[in-house]
């Protein structure tokens, strides 16, 4: 009747305690009121007493599955060699995310420290003649975008200098921040004493001031209370050293950029009206959007107000286009895309831990056939059964998850370490395993309960359990466990070649990039940055003097080769331009001059790195102060601009006008970056305008950095006030240049052999279950007269087919991998064929060894005692 029907379905939604103790004998007496013809209040009664037993089952279904969980770690506790291996695997897995997740956390996910940093944005230059982007725009644009722009709040002029302060002590080495009065504005930055930038401070003629951060004020001046007002000697932006009024003291923690760090916050002045050389001087710019107006509105708007600059101003801004990059986008720059990569590939690793536990737990339920027939003989379920399963899955996570938090602890200082030289130590030292992070380590954990979870319960469906006097001899396994195991074997097989096939592309593209010829010799050269107190050098023909004297007391110490100064140097990212225009074809009218990239550099810089000279002469003495204006182009200028015929001796124009003889034509080097082509560069000679700050590029016949103690002595010699910092060598340069490519290769290539290890062992592990659960069908074929290599065979090629149905899968997520990959390869293709090639190789052998060794034992089996236990 429809009365019983909805009691049973009722019954069964309950758990068995309550089910027993509480509804059955209180449905008895509401049957006693059915039995009266109260159809309706019986109802209505099985109903309110299905809810009222449900409020107490949540402490009884809770209790149940404690005994569960209890029962289910003395299990893992039996069996300690599936536990250790499972247990192993999910830790790499899971550990391997937690890791990976705590670098993407502190880099891409913690706000950063700006109230609704969402809204801040860098404007940012692009030339569509030529493709190249900037961080920065010219001084004249920034004036009319300044003033133009009604998406933002406001547009602040900004950028950063390694400066000095001088004390009692010796000089010490300062990170500032130039600042418009508008940019602490737009930050929200609060002074903890005194107050911020005016605008006043901007000005021409303005007194100099400082604003001090709060850890140089601490660590350095002693956290002193009263220092508000006082005055320090700071050498500026023009190299000269002047005594600026401290006016304030930032808030704890503030910085900008964000990730770098501000010892000194210094008025930057800036135009009130565009110059007429709009691009005679550039500034980086930050922005904040106004309430309610997207980065895309704002960019719209940057474009619109390029087009009027282009046609007010053909000759200087053909081709410029500014556009907002999100605050966030703009300081991590390229790291992103290789972090999230990361990401991605560490989660592969864990779907394949996932499938090898998947695949150990079949294999385990193999052997429990027997003991989950007894169970049901004896009155157990599928829900009970269910439940028992499931508690040993949240047993294997849990024991699992807590051994990748603690791995995830030991992995992470070793990994941000790897990672030092492509991240910067503001990002890097807040890498912690916070909550964040705890939190994505429960919800993996949860995912691989689930996961887990629903494999039980799959196989439960799967299982009949009849049989409860089976012997574990007579166990076999039907097609479709063989099916559902096989498939996920396959599975990992194309998660692994994913993996391989991204690694092997980084590591051709490292490859690639090893091979590069940079056009100069990095080996045996010291580079330095040195700076000389300006109000001792104040003329030219006083730098020049102490630069002839430098030069000459640094070619005195032994083991130097040569000598050079130069304004940047090669392979850090410099993309600077200037107009090129030859005196005798100059541009008609309206048109924009091409740009090519420049450096101020000595004679001495050329021969220093062996940069090869094709025609003419370098830079000498002879190019002094009181010289005509010379330069030195590179061979691609001379390709472009002079085809058919020498440049040397011709003359190019620069700055307003003003002519310069091309006295020498040297070799072309990659002066961004490994990846980019050589560009047309063109050289000023730092003989003719000495820099009170420059860098220094040194060749010795040895190891370089041993004439470090001697070189501090000789420019200390000359003028103890001459600061020294950033040492390296040009052969760290170049490592730096591609730590990025070199930390992805790494991770790639470590996440690629622990899956291929991985994707080994679920081979091996499957087709050891498979020969298990196939022995009677084995014994009966040897029985028939097949022979062991013919067995070994037959299991070598079930493998086989499996790993192969795997590869063809993984090879068509390797083209959707390898497109992710793009930004980070250099000189081959996403869809290189022999970099895909040789990873399939390299799967199918290793999953030949892996089936060899149960392919094996199956050809080893008697079939008389394997026949004999049926």
């Amino acid at each position: 009747m429809p009365e019983s029907r909805l009691r049973r379905t009722l019954r069964s939604l309950l758990p068995p305690r309550v089910r027993d103790d509480m509804f059955d004998p209180a449905a008895h007496d509401l049957d006693a009121d059915y039995a009266r013809g109260e159809q309706r209040r019986r109802t209505v009664g099985l109903v309110l007493l299905f809810l009222d037993c449900w409020r107490l089952a949540p402490a009884e279904v809770l209790s149940m599955f404690l005994n569960d969980l209890r029962h289910a770690f003395r299990l893992l506790y039996r069996d300690p060699g599936f536990t250790l291996a499972a247990v192993l695997t999910l830790t790499l897995g899971v550990g391997g995310n937690v890791t990976v997740f705590a670098i993407v956390n502190a880099v891409l996910l913690r706000p950063l420290p700006y109230p609704n940093a969402e809204e801040l944005v860098i404007i940012e230059h692009r030339d569509r003649r030529t493709g190249i982007t900037k961080g920065f725009i010219a001084a004249g644009d920034y004036v009319d975008l300044h003033t133009r722009q009604e998406a933002f709040e406001s547009i602040a002029g900004y950028g950063t200098l390694r400066t000095i302060v001088y004390g009692e002590d010796e000089p010490e080495d300062a990170a500032a921040l130039m600042a418009s009065a508008e940019l602490l504005s737009i930050l929200r930055m609060t002074p903890l004493e005194g107050r911020a930038i005016a605008p006043g401070d901007t000005r021409a003629g303005a007194a100099p001031v400082v604003v001090l951060g709060h850890a140089f004020w601490q660590t350095r001046l002693g956290g002193d209370p009263a220092i508000v007002g006082r005055s320090l000697n700071i050498v500026g932006p023009n190299g000269s050293a002047v005594m600026r009024q401290v006016v304030g003291i930032a808030s704890p923690l503030f910085r900008f950029p964000a990730r770098s760090n501000t010892d000194l916050i210094l008025p930057l002045p800036l135009p009130a009206e565009a110059p007429a050389v709009r691009k005679s001087g550039w500034t980086f710019a930050a922005a904040r959007l106004k309430p309610g107006v997207t980065i895309e509105a704002g960019s719209t708007q940057l474009a619109a107000i390029s087009r009027q600059m282009e046609q007010e101003h053909p000759t200087q801004n053909e081709g410029s286009e500014y556009y907002a990059v999100p605050l966030r986008d703009a300081t991590v720059g390229e790291t992103k895309a290789a972090l999230l990569l990361m990401l991605g590939a560490v989660g592969l690793v864990l779907l394949i831990a996932c499938v090898n536990v998947a695949n150990l737990l079949a294999a385990r339920s193999l052997g429990r056939r027997q003991e989950m027939s007894v169970r049901a003989a004896l009155g157990a379920g599928r829900r009970q059964i269910a439940m028992q399963l499931i508690a040993e899955s949240v047993a294997l996570a849990m024991v699992a998850g807590a051994a990748a938090i603690l791995f995830a602890s030991w992995a992470t200082p070793a990994l941000t370490r790897l990672m030092s030289e492509s991240l910067d130590a503001a990002a890097l030292g807040a890498v912690t395993i916070d909550r964040t992070v705890l939190v994505f380590a429960a919800a993996v954990t949860l995912f691989v309960i689930v996961a887990f979870s629903l494999f039980s319960a799959l196989g439960i469906r799967r299982d009949t359990f009849a049989g409860t006097a089976l012997s574990p001899t007579r166990v076999t396994t039907g097609r479709a466990v063989r099916r559902a195991t096989s498939t996920l074997v396959a599975a990992e097989i194309a998660l692994a070649i994913v993996l391989l096939a991204g690694a092997g592309l980084v590591l051709r593209s490292f490859s690639n990039l090893l091979s590069v010829d940079p056009g100069f010799n990095p080996q045996n050269v010291l580079t330095l940055e040195i700076i000389a107190p300006a109000d001792r050098y104040r003329d030219v023909s006083a730098r020049a003097a102490l630069q002839g004297r430098m030069f000459e007391a640094i070619r005195s110490i032994r083991s130097v080769t040569e000598a050079g100064s130069a304004a940047v140097t090669p392979l850090t990212g410099n993309n600077w331009t200037a107009s090129f225009e030859r005196a005798d074809r100059p541009v008609p009218a309206g048109q924009r001059p091409p740009d090519v990239g420049w450096q101020a550099a000595t004679g001495g810089y050329f021969r220093a790195l062996e940069i090869p000279l094709r025609s003419g002469r370098y830079f000498s003495a002879q190019d002094g102060p009181s010289a005509p204006p010379v330069v030195i182009v590179s061979e691609t200028i001379e390709r472009q601009f002079f085809p058919g015929e020498s440049a040397v001796g011709r003359r190019v124009r620069i700055g307003d006008g003003e002519a310069a003889e091309i006295v020498g034509v040297v070799g072309d080097i990659r002066r961004a970056a490994l990846t980019d082509a050589p560009r047309a560069d063109m050289y000023f000679p730092q003989e003719h305008a000495p820099s009170i700050g420059t860098t220094l590029f040194i060749r010795t016949s040895g190891g370089p950095t041993a004439i470090v103690p001697e070189l501090r002595a000789a420019l200390r010699q000359l003028d103890p006030a001459i600061v020294m910092r950033r040492i390296e060598t040009m052969d760290d340069v170049t490592r730096e240049s591609m730590q990025l490519t070199r930390v992805t290769l790494w991770l790639l290539g470590m996440f690629a052999v622990s899956a291929l290890a991985l994707a080994a062992i679920g081979i091996y592990g499957v087709m050891s279950y498979t020969v298990r659960g196939r022995m009677r069908e084995i014994g009966t074929r040897m029985a028939l007269g097949a022979t062991p290599g013919g067995i070994v065979r037959l299991v070598l090629a079930d493998g086989v087919r499996i790993a192969c149905i795997g590869t063809v899968i993984g090879l068509a997520g390797s083209f959707a991998a390898g497109r992710a990959l793009r930004s980070l390869l250099f000189g081959t293709s996403p869809t290189d064929p022999w970099v895909l090639l040789a990873a399939t190789g390299v799967l199918l052998l290793t999953a030949v060894v892996a089936c060899y060794v149960p392919a094996r034992r199956a050809g080893r089996l008697d079939p008389v005692k394997t026949l004999a236990g049926w």
